[in-house]
């Protein structure tokens, strides 16, 4: 029986080989976050721990050129006569003759004859490909022009045999026309024909591979502002095998810079009194998203928060009463947090939802339009017990306190002291903190 199992399961694995079943599954949920110059790439997968990843400029355009139409004068083979081209082809005064097509200028009381090309249906702003293949000898010299509603006119002198390769841009019913200068007739046409998409032996937009990742996330640099791209990954499992490639993710990077908010504080600061016109503008650090400033503030005095300082004497400072301030009538934009990492703070608010200090003195404040939160620090002053680096709460510090501190950012913390950890007083916990304890060991600091 065993056997018979045996031979059954190495049956089905060289069937499944046969027809190319690839074992190893795919990554799924692919996101993009697009910034100006870069992207965030993010995808799911509990199965693998190694990725390929590749992107590159993104088009509508086939990878490969398509012939749509083609006409070949070799199956005119009599004496030169006016004639009807097929559809899609179309023009005026168009003749053939001897093996050839060609154009007659100043004919039948036209100035200038020319020969047409419809698009079909189906096609938005196309790149598409008009190629000229020349009569040899002397009747393949000469002047053709090519154009589109959308592409300005472009001529080209041939020699006899010469193929020549016009880019041009347009849609459906709108036609790419072809005329020539010269005087009485065009140089014979051995060969035309229309593709659709890049056909002028330029190379198509090349993949750019990024291999063996070992996160379910990328940033890509380099990228140009308002501009498409699309990106794709792929699985490496077991012994190398590799998953197929997931579907393309198509964006467009930011045109700008994301607007940068400015966010102000009001109020009895600084020595300074309530105005619209003055107040003390928060730094944004753009890696944490949030804005910070330290400020001092003498007991019952109050302040409040705006996006705006009036420039034009018209009161736009006193916006912050709605909706940029914080506290119990924000309209639920914003929530006030009232500890630190854990420290209860003497916060309360006035009779206008502004900020109510009860103790004089420095305080750090820090702000989150994103998250949506304020949290304030009274400089000088930490909360009973507290000891900067003791991370692990053994009264003491220790090199037992990096390792905790590196897990809690890690986030496989669950008891760590938060306030302690953040060593360096910036107003939150990053790797930052790690240099400063390791710093405050060694004696360095």
């Amino acid at each position: 029986m065993k056997k018979i199992l045996f031979v059954l399961s190495g049956a089905i694995a060289a069937i499944a080989f046969s027809v190319g079943i690839n074992a190893t599954t795919a990554p799924t949920d692919m996101y993009v976050e697009p910034g100006t110059h870069s992207c965030i790439v993010t995808w799911e997968d509990e199965e693998n721990s190694a990725w390929n990843l590749r992107y590159r400029l993104y088009s509508e355009e086939p990878d490969e050129p398509v012939l749509l139409h083609s006409l070949s004068g070799s199956v005119y083979t009599g004496s030169y006569a006016d004639i009807t081209l097929p559809a899609p082809w179309g023009g005026v005064n168009t003749r053939a003759g001897n093996g050839a097509i060609y154009i007659k200028n100043n004919y039948n009381g036209v100035a200038t004859g020319t020969l047409t090309y419809t698009i079909p249906e189906g096609y938005t702003n196309a790149t598409f490909t008009m190629m000229i293949t020349s009569g040899a000898g002397t009747y393949g010299s000469g002047n053709f022009t090519v154009y589109t509603p959308q592409t300005a006119a472009e001529g080209h002198t041939f020699s006899g045999g010469e193929t020549y390769r016009w880019l041009v841009t347009a849609s459906s019913g709108e036609q790419i026309t072809v005329y020539s200068t010269d005087a009485n007739y065009s140089p014979d046409i051995a060969l035309i024909a229309v593709y659709y998409g890049d056909a002028t032996g330029a190379k198509a937009n090349e993949w750019t591979y990024v291999n063996n990742l070992t996160k379910t996330t990328y940033t890509i640099e380099g990228l140009e502002i308002d501009t498409d791209y699309e990106v794709q990954v792929q699985a490496i499992g077991a012994g190398g095998a590799l998953s197929d490639w997931t579907r393309p993710d198509v964006f467009t990077t930011l045109a700008e810079e994301p607007f940068m908010t400015n966010v102000h504080i009001l109020g009895d600061i600084d020595d300074q009194a309530w105005s619209p016109f003055a107040g003390t503008k928060m730094t944004y650090d753009a890696e944490n998203e949030i804005y910070t400033a330290t400020i001092f503030v003498d007991e019952n005095r109050t302040f409040g928060f705006t996006t705006e300082i009036d420039d034009n004497e018209d009161m736009g400072g006193w916006n912050y009463i709605e909706p940029y301030r914080f506290g119990p009538v924000s309209d639920g934009l914003f929530t006030l947090t009232e500890d630190y990492f854990g420290q209860q703070l003497p916060l309360t608010f006035d009779n206008y939802g502004d900020i109510l200090v009860l103790s004089m003195g420095e305080y750090h404040v820090t702000v989150s339009l994103e998250q949506s939160y304020i949290m304030i620090n009274k400089i000088g002053e930490p909360p009973h017990g507290y000891v900067p680096g003791d991370v692990n709460h053994s009264n003491g510090v220790t090199i037992g306190d990096v390792s905790v501190l590196i897990d809690l950012l890690l986030g496989s913390s669950d008891n760590a002291c938060e306030i302690c950890a953040d060593v360096n007083q910036d107003g939150h916990v990053s790797i930052g903190d790690v240099s400063a304890l390791i710093d405050m060991l060694l004696g360095t600091d």
